[in-house]
């Protein structure tokens, strides 16, 4: 049994106001890099609501995307519709991967690979190593142990914690320190490491925000 679970999205982007819906701004320099390199087929893991899935086909990728919550998976085939775009979207937890090896060219793991046991990380990074072809890249993000909220909620293993309330109430986050991402990504070559440390989402609310991102390469 795996501890893999979703958002209710229509509850989420009442309480969030609209952040979800917004293009990251690491997105952009990512997709200069992919138009460089002529790479063509993208896999979204843990679309959510469609913002990156939706952008990607508007540039004019081949995009696969998917989301172990129906509502993300209902919302990103409705703004797909609405934009008149098409992308291939999939209900699919993060540790299931029925695809060939070299499948896909590059790899958006957004906000998404963190919510899970160490082990389970481990394990997506293992499938996503797979299914990329080789030179592909993966922008992929974890939670920085700098983070507020480390420690705080059900302590479930090693440096994962669920949150007790809210929308991410039972969702694991596994939170880690420079050392633990280069090990979990010791089958990739670095090109990017980034520590990004964000404002409140809320006004007035207190907790501070820690993310890592990172850009690998599959160079065997």
């Amino acid at each position: 049994m795996n501890s893999v679970k979703g958002w209710d999205w229509d509850h989420a982007l009442q309480t969030t106001h609209g952040r979800w819906t917004e293009v990251a701004e690491e997105l952009f320099p990512f997709v200069n890099l992919l138009a460089k390199g002529k790479l063509k087929t993208v896999y979204d893991l843990g679309c959510g609501v469609g913002r990156h899935t939706v952008f990607l086909a508007q540039q004019g990728f081949d995009v696969t995307a998917s989301d172990v919550s129906l509502s993300a998976v209902r919302k990103t085939r409705e703004w797909l519709a609405n934009e008149k775009t098409n992308a291939n979207v999939v209900e699919l937890d993060m540790l299931t991967w029925p695809f060939d090896s070299g499948t896909f060219d590059a790899i958006i793991a957004y906000n998404v690979v963190y919510h899970a046991m160490r082990n389970e990380v481990e394990q997506v990074l293992e499938q996503a190593f797979r299914v990329l072809t080789l030179n592909g890249v993966m922008l992929v993000t974890f939670k920085s142990s700098l983070d507020s909220d480390y420690g705080e909620g059900n302590r479930l293993d090693r440096a994962t914690y669920a949150p007790v309330a809210g929308v991410e109430k039972g969702i694991p986050h596994y939170y880690v320190d420079e050392e633990e991402i280069r090990r979990l990504l010791q089958n990739f070559e670095l090109i990017k490491l980034i520590h990004k440390q964000e404002l409140p989402v809320l006004e007035g609310e207190g907790r501070k925000r820690a993310h890592w991102v990172a850009w690998v390469k599959k160079t065997f």
